[in-house]
């Protein structure tokens, strides 16, 4: 655990959930062993007796408060344990949470994202209007975060999503429509074929996107 906390702090690791935890127990455990090593100090060699105990370094301390500070120690090093063992426990099932996989119209969802959102960011063909009323249809929260979907909701919102025409099926509808605007010689078609803008912008400055594109979609 030393290591590893040594090795996080030097930035040879990432600082992930686990690394977090690991941490967390490293230090823990580090202040454990500081109380131990105070507690040899400062408890007596011999028996403890009533009264005045002297020490080799010339101190002299009272016998009755050894017994209090031991328990004391032993308390913060039970605290500690069941601290870093909680840490740990919160790490690992953030991970397990995480590492399960949810793949929709082909595309991997974000987990850690909300459903509206990572709907929106993940699958082409989906946005704002979209996501929200794919939520609402499947009676999912749209703000609810990817990682907490159970498996019955993955499925609903996978079979919800099936109505739509999304990827690469929506892609190529667009290449097939545009197309046919070139085919039929329709002026849309015609400027998109030269590189200019359709849709009625000025085409002697600001057209930058449309040379770059409009020549590939037909």
């Amino acid at each position: 655990a030393g290591v590893f906390h040594d090795a996080v702090l030097q930035g040879a690791c990432a600082p992930t959930a686990e690394a977090m935890a690991i941490r967390i127990l490293s230090t823990l455990t580090l202040f454990a062993a500081a109380s131990q090593l105070c507690d040899a100090f400062v408890a007596p060699a011999g028996p403890v007796v009533p009264g005045v105990a002297s020490r080799p370094n010339g101190y002299f301390l009272k016998a009755e408060t050894v017994p209090v500070k031991a328990k004391t120690s032993q308390s913060f090093v039970g605290a500690a344990g069941s601290l870093a063992l909680v840490a740990v426990g919160a790490a690992l099932a953030r991970r397990a949470l995480t590492q399960r996989r949810l793949r929709l119209a082909g595309k991997e969802i974000p987990r850690n994202k909300e459903l509206a959102y990572a709907l929106m960011c993940a699958v082409f063909g989906i946005g704002k209007t979209t996501a929200f009323k794919i939520c609402v249809d499947c009676g999912l929260d749209p703000h609810k975060t990817v990682s907490t979907l159970s498996e019955e909701e993955e499925l609903r919102l996978a079979e919800e999503m099936g109505k739509y025409t999304l990827e690469n099926p929506l892609r190529r509808m667009y290449k097939a429509n545009c197309t046919t605007l070139l085919e039929i010689k329709h002026r849309r078609g015609i400027r998109m074929s030269k590189g200019l803008p359709v849709r009625w912008q000025r085409s002697k400055t600001n057209n930058r996107n449309a040379r770059k594109l409009n020549p590939f979609r037909v």
